[in-house]
């Protein structure tokens, strides 16, 4: 061989194996590096590219889908607090919140990975325990985004058999047919995320018109339609406690629960960082812009639905146990108004339960290809025909099936499954932001993200760490008082039950064989 021929070839293997580094872990000497490595081979199978930056934009949005969200706990307004709190609590929380979300977009501008908190909490906790701790936060944010999946597609079911009781006053609801309605829902979304991407991309775009379109017509149909409207005084001043608790701070901050719950999952744009182009750029635009323009319209949907409450007893035994469309019903005067209110709300939540479960099941199959569950190989895997995860999404989707059988044995502990994913969000959130914090270099010498807090950054990090631990002790408290068997908050029960879970399965599988591999492609993280 010529000696042309043996320089070019020895280029071509040298740019083949720098342009993927993977990050490893030693467990044995706990120790970190970054390896460069050659690229897959013909016969391994990824995820593509799917999805355009609009497009992630929707499966966001459809996540959390704020203004909508708000309305479906108006029955928590009326006696935890009333207006004043609804609205000052939204108002404390959206600082937070959009703390945690600039906070997020500087990590993922630096470190875009489809495992997201669990990467992180790999490269900044100490060596000693950084194999321990990333295995935890991949678990407990793991079960978050599995609480969320099933209680998007329970609020789907909900809001469409609360649609069926405005048509038909007659009508019944059963727990059976919430589990059907709630079984048809989260197949539909399992069908869409294993056979069709193109699909989940074209479901995902026409949020961003249903959401935003719906928001609009229920602003202008409540403004022009509600009458007599609130006063001033109801909405800022007269505070309302039927909790049984004497304080009135505690009853303050038992009202965040709204507030939370509508502007969560910051992490779910990161888990898509595999499928859309330029993610060390894009994800945290969807970060920073997404979750701004989400909470500023909040705060206007707050004021118009407290304004525009014209009956508040009946918000307490609402038509289809849905405050929401009650509110559409008392103050729209028109049952077709009401009706196409109603179903852009529950629209929204057809595209959240699929957006949702996108997101857990990439978050799944990247903990998974780390040795953290068993057959995890096979649950980290593409689908080489339909380029899905699809392994991943049944396995979530068979948590969801069984976590919704809770509806026949209590109904009070399938609540509490569903409301645990903000307590195990922020309890997932507390490692990498922790360890973070306790960095010194942070991001390493001469590294400046493309959405760089400056010398803010700690500081926010810090608030957002007591934020977290503020607000997921609060949301384990019960809302009223004396407590009864139907009325306790049983969250605490559901963490601690997914502590333990996760300590079983690092005690008899994980710790002999749960080992970080992050492959970063270099050639996607740059800027553009």
């Amino acid at each position: 061989m010529s000696s042309s021929s043996q320089q070019e070839s020895s280029k071509n293997t040298e740019e083949k194996s720098v342009g993927v580094r993977v990050l490893v872990d030693d467990y044995e000497e706990g120790e970190v590096g970054m390896v460069p490595v050659e690229k897959k081979g013909d016969g391994e199978v990824e995820l593509e590219k799917n999805f355009s930056l609009l497009t992630v934009v929707g499966l966001v949005y459809s996540s959390f889908a704020t203004p909508i969200a708000l309305g479906t706990y108006l029955s928590l307004v009326v006696g935890v607090g009333g207006a004043p709190f609804f609205f000052y609590s939204y108002l404390m929380c959206g600082v937070f919140s959009l703390l945690t979300a600039y906070s997020m977009a500087e990590l993922a501008s630096v470190h875009p990975h489809a495992s997201a908190l669990v990467l992180w909490t790999q490269l900044f906790a100490s060596p000693k325990y950084s194999r321990v701790l990333t295995y935890f936060t991949g678990f407990i944010s793991c079960a978050s985004w599995i609480f969320a999946s099933c209680a998007a597609a329970f609020f789907q079911a909900d809001l469409i058999l609360a649609m069926a009781s405005m048509c038909f006053p007659n009508y019944v609801i059963q727990d059976w047919h919430t589990y059907l309605v709630f079984l048809a829902a989260s197949t539909f979304a399992l069908g869409l995320n294993t056979f069709s991407m193109r699909g989940v991309a074209l479901l995902a775009n026409s949020m961003n018109y249903v959401i935003n379109g719906g928001t609009i017509f229920i602003f202008v149909a409540l403004l022009a339609r509600a009458f007599p409207k609130q006063p001033a005084e109801y909405v800022f001043k007269e505070v309302v406690n039927e909790t049984g608790w004497g304080s009135k701070g505690v009853v303050f901050f038992l009202s965040i629960t709204p507030s939370v719950s509508a502007v969560a999952v910051f992490d779910g744009a990161c888990h898509l960082t595999d499928e859309v182009p330029n993610p060390k750029k894009n994800i945290p635009l969807v970060l920073t812009y997404g979750y701004t323009a989400a909470t500023f319209i909040g705060l206007i949907s707050v004021i118009i639905y407290m304004f525009c409450i014209v009956n508040p007893e009946n918000l307490l035994a609402p038509v289809g146990g849905q405050p929401f469309f009650q509110l559409f019903e008392d103050s729209m005067h028109s049952k077709p108004l009401s009706i196409i209110s109603a179903l852009f709300v529950t629209l929204t939540f057809v595209g959240g339960t699929n957006a949702t479960l996108t997101s857990t099941s990439r978050l799944v199959m990247a903990f998974a290809r780390f040795g953290s569950l068993p057959y995890g190989k096979a649950i980290g895997s593409v689908n080489r025909k339909f380029k899905t995860p699809g392994w991943a999404i049944l396995f979530v989707y068979v948590w969801m099936i069984l976590l919704g059988l809770l509806i026949f044995a209590s109904s009070a502990a399938l609540n509490a499954v569903m409301g645990s994913f903000l307590t195990c969000m922020f309890v997932s959130y507390c490692f990498p932001f922790i360890s973070l914090v306790l960095t010194k270099d942070r991001y390493g010498e001469g590294v400046k993200p493309l959405f760089n807090l400056g010398k803010w950054g700690r500081p926010i990090n810090i608030i957002c760490i007591f934020w977290f631990m503020f607000a997921s002790g609060w949301l384990c408290v019960p809302s009223y008082v004396p407590v009864t068997a139907n009325g306790m908050n049983y969250t605490v029960v559901v963490l601690t039950a997914t502590i333990v879970v996760a300590t079983v399965n690092w005690v008899f599988f994980a710790r002999k064989h749960f080992h970080f591999v992050a492959e970063v492609d270099e050639s996607q993280w740059e800027s553009k």
